[in-house]
């Protein structure tokens, strides 16, 4: 069977060109691109993860949000539910719930730098600095190309000197 014929590789191909236009910052074009796999396949956690991102970088917080949850009850077990939920709500003044939600994420997304990075953040938002900084020296062991945006990240103002 020919990757045309079928329709896993075919929205899997279409979704490469959204990511594409998404990562070379052509939003509108990832939107257009991405209209046409929205309309042609069944949402799926991989059309889900990538409309996610673009909400994303468009800020449509709520909308990411309820994408989000939808992902979490999809794939309970994939833990880009959980990062990009906690997301929205630190974004949404919600910092206890992001909190919360992080809390809630599988064990295996507790391995990922990421998680480690965000709940620096969050925890530096709500003024627990020394938790923070611990997060925040896990998420550097894992990753340690994280040091640089930290010191970029207005969350971690209050940690600028000592990063």
């Amino acid at each position: 069977m020919s990757c045309f014929n079928d329709p896993t590789s075919n929205s899997e191909s279409m979704l490469q060109v959204v990511r594409g236009y998404y990562e070379l910052g052509m939003n509108e074009d990832a939107w257009q691109e991405f209209q046409l796999v929205e309309k042609n396949f069944p949402a799926s956690p991989s059309i889900i993860q990538v409309k996610l991102l673009l909400l994303l970088k468009d800020e449509e917080w709520a909308d990411a949000l309820a994408l989000s949850e939808e992902l979490r009850r999809m794939q309970p077990h994939n833990g880009a539910g959980f990062i990009h939920g906690a997301y929205c709500l630190h974004e949404l003044n919600r910092t206890d719930d992001a909190l919360a939600l992080l809390d809630k994420a599988p064990d295996t997304v507790r391995d990922e730098a990421i998680y480690h990075y965000n709940k620096g953040c969050y925890q530096a938002a709500i003024g627990d600095v020394e938790t923070a900084r611990s997060c925040l020296r896990k998420s550097f062991d894992l990753d340690e190309r994280l040091v640089d945006v930290a010191r970029k990240d207005p969350d971690l103002i209050a940690l600028q000197g000592s990063l």
